[in-house]
């Protein structure tokens, strides 16, 4: 009774997770699509900005690929999300006081040694 149960909670989860993968796509092609004309009439900025989220949306679309295939996903590859979405963050933001910047670096910080642990650690179990 109980696998059963989290058999079909697991098969509804699948679902959720697919119907993201398609909104992901949606939100790629309108971005893909506000990339374009801000990089058309000159607007490189904006244009950078808007390819940065493109880049956000791929990953994520890739990760939830991953969790379809294997039902699972590496903490490595959502470190690597986090920090390119920080990132993305403080380059498009105008001014940030102090504080932001701090916990900013921060968290940068925490999830690159995570990242990096991450990776020291699959190389040794190579």
């Amino acid at each position: 009774m109980r696998g059963e149960i989290i058999s079909v909670l697991t098969s509804v989860f699948d679902v959720i997770v697919g119907l993201l993968e398609i909104i992901i796509i949606g939100f790629i092609g309108v971005a893909l699509y506000k990339t374009l004309l801000p990089f058309l009439s000159g607007n490189l900025e904006l244009a950078l900005e808007n390819f940065l989220l493109v880049l956000i949306l791929l990953e994520m679309y890739e990760l939830l690929s991953l969790y379809l295939k294997e039902h699972h996903v590496s903490m490595k590859r959502i470190a690597e999300l986090g920090i390119v979405a920080i990132v993305r963050k403080i380059m498009v933001g105008k001014m940030y006081d102090f504080k932001v910047l701090f916990g900013f670096s921060a968290v940068i910080f925490v999830l690159g040694w995570i990242y990096v642990n991450l990776t020291k650690n699959s190389s040794n179990d190579d």
